[in-house]
């Protein structure tokens, strides 16, 4: 494969880069955040045709839509596969609408036990198998039912926050499949449009013919584009999808470059060898603007946040947490370390989310409160000392932590990692010291809040009997199968989660994308993907 030529020597290419770091680091240049954003929508006609470049920030985990983790997995993978409903990907505020996808309508029972979906006719897998309810309920299996040959012991775990209460799964005709759970889910079908832990649909014929584990070597769904290649720590090439059964995509070809270094990603940019990163780093925005780049403004569905070591018996005192919650401005973070690309969070629903509400606090910025409290808990000033730990791309962010900390007489050591040691570290096997970790994530459905507290919160040693009033909440939210009151329910769980104080909702960045000049069509969507199908690239 080559990638196309973008008319520039080395020595230009180079010279770019050097202009625009200086003019970054001397604070000059033209260019406004407003005017890219509108640019990043693009006007004139699309022009098909043409090859995108991506850098992604981390190398994506398997191709297989139920092996999946990382958001940059699910910004390569979703072009591959579809799930039977999708989100709005051209709504920037949310929370995002709910669109057919692979089902063409859906119901559920009165009790919200039963869901129906009515399935698109005609749609076929990349090696031209066909898509019906017979290849959904194989999905289903492959996720849920250890009898089923292909059961996929990986897999499963993965779904089971969401899949655990199947009953079953039942094909009512050959376009017409049923979920049956055991109790009220009517959460499910925004679920299903979710990334990570739900059910894309993948080609049962590749699983049955190359087994589990080799499916992501061939990857196969119903996409808009259909894999070409992958070289681990390198790239991973896609082709448009010639029998895609909705809009044909404008490119003719996507290519996903990992490039973890924030610095060789931005020069990548610069010198245009690649059209589009992500994670675009704070001090990095106004040095893309002034080169004419796009950075659009957004805020997705995702947070930063700080998760407390419960086996660490230090975080068992909500006064200890209370503490530190008060002890960071996270007003302040946003300005200082984000430079004002981001907005300070106080719960742990992120803007885009369907529960999110604007008004929600925890506790606010006290120091003098704080040092009470630890006073009250039993440490005198500089005698409460641990660890925070972070993956190397966090580390700005625990420095600053460390500084701010400081100031209530917090004595706070620091340890980087390369994500999987970090994964390894903060959500498997933390060190007696370890205090705080540096997490991000969230998503567009109020369920979020039963996720990340029991998926990324107890798992790092809460007992949840501990906090009987939290652990209710969520059920009576999950579990209602009143839709009037579903919304207010997550709501009041969200007001139990920031009372006890059980994690630390820090930021929510609105500059995390950087375009090149050229490209059209992309909107900065209030998810944490976007849609390549709408993007071209201009002369």
């Amino acid at each position: 494969m080559k990638l196309r030529k973008r008319g520039r020597t080395a020595l230009l290419v180079a010279a770019a880069i050097v202009s625009a770091l200086f003019l970054s680091a001397c604070g000059g240049g033209a260019g406004s955040g407003g005017d890219t954003a509108s640019a990043a929508q693009g006007s004139g006609t699309p022009k098909a045709g043409g090859t995108l470049v991506v850098g992604l920030y981390l190398e994506p985990l398997a191709l297989d839509p139920h092996r999946q983790g990382f958001w940059e997995t699910y910004r390569v993978s979703r072009n591959l596969f579809e799930g039977l409903v999708k989100e709005d990907l051209s709504d920037g505020e949310g929370p995002t609408k709910l669109l057919p996808s692979l089902a063409t309508e859906w119901s559920a029972s009165k009790d919200a036990r039963k869901w129906t979906f009515k399935l698109r006719e005609g749609v076929k897998f990349h090696d031209g198998s066909p898509f019906d309810a017979e290849a959904v309920h194989k999905n289903v299996r492959r996720v849920t039912d250890p009898g089923y040959e292909f059961y996929d012991a990986t897999s499963a775990p993965k779904l089971a926050n969401w899949f655990g209460d199947l009953v079953k799964g039942r094909v009512v005709d050959p376009h017409t499949y049923e979920f049956e759970f055991g109790k009220p889910f009517l959460g499910f079908p925004r679920i299903l449009a979710q990334s990570m832990s739900t059910l894309a649909i993948g080609n049962p014929a590749v699983w049955e013919k190359h087994g589990n584990d080799a499916f992501a070597d061939q990857p196969s769904g119903t996409g808009p584009y259909t894999f070409v290649s992958r070289t681990i720590g390198d790239r991973i090439v896609l082709k448009k999808n010639p029998d895609y059964w909705g809009d044909k995509p404008y490119l003719d070809e996507l290519v996903f470059r990992i490039i973890p270094n924030n610095q060789t990603r931005l020069a990548a940019l610069l010198g245009g060898e690649v059209d589009i990163i992500s994670y675009v780093q704070p001090e990095d925005v106004e040095t893309l603007e002034s080169r004419g780049f796009q950075v659009p403004d957004g805020h997705g569905a995702a947070l930063m946040y700080l998760t407390f070591n419960y086996k660490n018996a230090v975080f068992k005192d909500q006064r200890v947490r209370q503490a530190i919650i008060q002890g960071i401005d996270r007003e302040k973070l946003a300005k200082e370390l984000y430079n004002g690309n981001a907005i300070p969070l106080y719960s742990l629903q992120p803007p885009g989310n369907e529960a999110y509400d604007p008004q929600a606090r925890d506790f606010g910025y006290d120091p003098a409160a704080a040092k009470a409290l630890l006073k009250e808990a039993g440490y005198d000033e500089g005698e409460l000392k641990f660890t925070i730990v972070a993956d190397v791309a966090n580390q700005n962010k625990a420095e600053w932590l460390q500084s701010q900390l400081k100031g209530i007489g917090v004595t706070v050591d620091i340890v980087t990692l390369d994500r999987p040691s970090y994964g390894a570290r903060a959500f498997g096997k933390p060190e007696p010291n370890d205090g705080l970790s540096i997490d991000e994530y969230g998503g567009s459905y109020a369920e979020w809040l039963h996720q990340v507290l029991y998926t990324n919160i107890a798992v790092k040693g809460l007992d949840l009997d501990d906090v009987p009033e939290i652990k209710e909440a969520v059920a009576a939210a999950r579990y209602t199968d009143d839709p009037d009151q579903r919304i207010e329910l997550w709501r009041k769980a969200d007001e139990k989660i920031r009372a006890a104080g059980i994690a630390v909702p820090t930021v929510s960045l609105t500059k995390y994308y950087g375009l090149g000049p050229n490209v059209r069509g992309f909107v900065f969507a209030a998810t944490n993907w976007y849609d390549l199908t709408k993007v071209w690239l201009a002369d």
